[in-house]
């Protein structure tokens, strides 16, 4: 009994010290592992209880930003998977509605400080699909000549899925196709896009299938034809020279005018003849095209822009043995050359190189300062007057070169 009285009396004792024992152990926690706030945006906003027909749609938002408090020692591995936020539409009918924005949290230590937004906006309906017609609306032209046949999708009608009261509004489903330039049919996907009698986009809706095959048939129209520019040329390059490069600006014209005319024209449409045998260089310049009486050039300009370049032809000629001139040697010095001459293989335009004398060119050394001894040398080429296009090779590239005294004259008796 007396034992009994003095658990009783020391009750309050006992839980007083586990009360600070405890408050120590959280003291020492909590500066071991101090908790710091730590913020998720963009988390995604799921919405629970809905049966398999709902949708939502009309959300004030899809997305929660949250500031959390966890302890220091998990704040950088925090992520999108530790928790969830949600918006529960259990039991409710078809309507707009303002919920608050759940929270579950997925791991522990982890505490909810602010919600943004706390509430959502939204409207649930009940799924609903339909057929709707194809319609493919043609974007640009075509070519000038050319015209458009009417498009032709691969089906007639899709089916549109989403909120019955959009599906109740859905006209057609559109895809658009540019045309731009082209110039013959063209057969591509087509993505397609569910919009109103006004022609407004029904974003909540899909369509299925979300793309189809059309075919746009363009075709060239009557009194027009489209034919390649072709460069008449006449005589030819000088000798030794050749046509390197030549080049028509537009390269195609559309005509217009009689049918027949148009078809007796052939399959090109030729400028006036350029006389090769005076051009030389680049050549550029404006040139006639040759059109039939009755024809005209859509867009006015009856003349084409032709580039062209005539170089030399390159040709190789090789001398041989040609002597090493020395320059530069100092008073009392001479020179001994190991070899004492050398080949040379010329590259360059044929003209010139065929002409070319072996005295016209000039292989020499310079040993201007430099002292007694033996040295590798590469000889230099002088050429009668300076060419383009022109190169050569040394037949051996380097030679050797003694400078020594040069010998005293024996005096005869």
């Amino acid at each position: 009994m007396a034992r009994t009285r003095w658990a009783r009396e020391n009750l309050g004792l006992a839980l007083l010290a586990f009360g600070l024992a405890f408050a120590l152990w959280a003291v020492a926690v909590w500066e071991e592992n101090p908790p710091t706030e730590r913020t998720l945006a963009d988390l995604p906003l799921v919405f629970h209880g809905l049966r398999p027909d709902d949708v939502i749609f009309e959300t004030s938002t899809g997305q929660v930003r949250l500031r959390l408090r966890v302890p220091r020692a998990i704040e950088n591995s925090i992520s999108s998977q530790d928790v969830e936020a949600f918006v529960d539409v259990q039991g409710l009918e078809e309507g707009t509605y303002e919920r608050p924005v759940q929270i579950q949290i997925r791991r522990r230590g982890i505490q909810i400080l602010a919600v943004d937004p706390p509430r959502v906006r939204f409207r649930l309906e009940r799924m609903e699909s339909r057929e709707v017609p194809v319609s493919i609306q043609i974007l640009g032209q075509p070519a000038i000549g050319y015209q458009v046949g009417i498009p032709l999708p691969a089906l007639s009608q899709v089916r549109v899925n989403g909120p019955r009261s959009r599906v109740s509004v859905a006209a057609m489903a559109v895809g658009r196709i540019q045309i731009d330039g082209l110039r013959q049919s063209v057969e591509t996907q087509v993505r397609l896009a569910a919009v109103d009698p006004q022609g407004e986009l029904l974003s909540e809706l899909k369509v299925e299938p979300e793309q189809i095959t059309v075919t746009v048939p363009i075709e060239q129209r009557m009194g027009f034809r489209e034919l390649p520019v072709r460069v008449a040329l006449q005589g030819r390059p000088a000798r030794g020279y050749q046509l390197t490069e030549i080049s028509v600006d537009p390269p195609t014209v559309t005509l217009t005018g009689d049918p027949r005319r148009l078809e007796e024209i052939g399959s090109y449409i030729s400028t006036e003849p350029i006389d090769l045998s005076e051009a030389r260089g680049e050549w550029i310049a404006e040139v006639p095209l040759v059109l039939p009486a009755g024809v005209t050039v859509v867009g006015g300009s009856t003349a084409a822009e032709v580039r062209l370049r005539v170089e030399p032809i390159l040709s190789t000629q090789v001398f041989q043995q040609i002597p090493i001139l020395v320059e530069g040697l100092g008073a009392g010095i001479i020179a001994r050359l190991s070899p004492e001459t050398v080949d040379l293989i010329l590259r360059g335009p044929l003209p010139y190189v065929e002409n070319l004398r072996p005295d016209e060119l000039r292989v020499w050394i310079d040993v201007g300062g430099l002292e007694r001894g033996t040295y590798t040398l590469t000889p230099t080429v002088t050429l009668s007057a300076p060419v383009a296009n022109l190169s050569w090779t040394l037949i051996p590239p380097n030679l050797q070169v003694s400078l020594m005294p040069a010998p005293t004259p024996t005096r005869s008796r």
